[in-house]
């Protein structure tokens, strides 16, 4: 990727996301800002939405952060789905969808965690390698 700055790759995360949609036949939209609640929201019958939270990473390791949101397992608001994109060296995008409850699961499972709990020190993040059942999982957005 020629660009390191982090604005920029997550932007071209979240553009690589809803191009990815657009293609299945959803109708998605990008949230702009820099305070933004969610990433993508995409319409779906009877006027409803869900939301997308959207992180991307050029390293095997992505940042999730997210027991430092999430502080319980009901939280409200928090995303729909979560979509993972490693950007590999050779500019491929790779795409991770997984439900907020996966994606709960798969980081209690990286932190070493038996329940769910607010983390206040380190970095909540998941490894690339760990994730290859929902690789292109595309089909679970209704």
């Amino acid at each position: 990727m020629a660009t390191k700055n982090k604005y920029d790759i997550g932007m071209a995360g979240e553009f690589g996301v809803c191009s990815e949609l657009y293609k299945r036949g959803y109708d998605a939209s990008i949230t702009l800002g820099n305070k933004k609640a969610v990433d993508i929201y995409v319409a779906i019958a009877n006027g409803r939405y869900i939301s997308i939270e959207v992180k991307t990473s050029i390293n095997t390791k992505i940042v999730t952060d997210f027991f430092k949101k999430y502080a319980s397992p009901n939280q409200i608001p928090h995303p729909d789905y979560w979509v993972l994109v490693y950007i590999d060296k050779n500019n491929m995008s790779h795409y991770y969808v997984l439900s907020h409850q996966e994606m709960a699961a798969e980081q209690m499972r990286r932190n070493g965690m038996s329940q769910w709990a607010h983390v206040q020190k380190g970095v909540d993040n998941v490894l690339v390698r760990d994730l290859s059942n929902y690789e292109n999982a595309w089909n679970k957005i209704p």
